[in-house]
């Protein structure tokens, strides 16, 4: 009789630590597809500062917010952020970034070629590797 509680109790025990090392890695794989993205680096932070955060901070343009607030950046997920910056740069490298108006108010906003530059490199480190 004390072989089968014993053997009963072992077993249960070890079906819980089966059943709950399974949880622990569902739970590490559903953090990593949500998983909160990196701060921007402080090289961007100086251009976003620029050329970017009137519009794009709080209390910026709605519209401008609503495609991209700069104010929430560490609370997107990461595969948002890599999204996100390579939408930044792709609008910077089109020259639709500031706008006409805002470039021409303010010349010393618009972004360099090596402010362009360090957007692409970081966009780049912010894509997924290719499989």
């Amino acid at each position: 009789m004390k072989k089968i509680l014993n053997f009963t109790a072992g077993f249960i025990v070890w079906l819980s630590l089966i059943s709950y090392s399974g949880s622990v890695g569902l739970a590490q794989s559903v953090q990593k597809n949500n998983e909160i993205g990196k701060p921007i680096p402080s090289d961007v932070q100086k251009i976003t500062e620029k050329s970017c955060k009137n519009c794009h901070n709080e209390p910026g343009k709605l519209l401008a917010l609503a495609k991209l607030n700069l104010s929430k950046w560490d609370t997107y997920p990461y595969e948002r952020q890599a999204a996100k910056a390579k939408a930044m740069y792709n609008e910077i490298w089109k020259n639709d970034m500031p706008p006409r108006k805002f470039r021409k108010k303010n010349p010393g906003a618009i972004p360099t070629p090596e402010d362009v530059k360090t957007i692409l490199e970081w966009a780049k480190s912010l894509q997924p590797a290719k499989k």
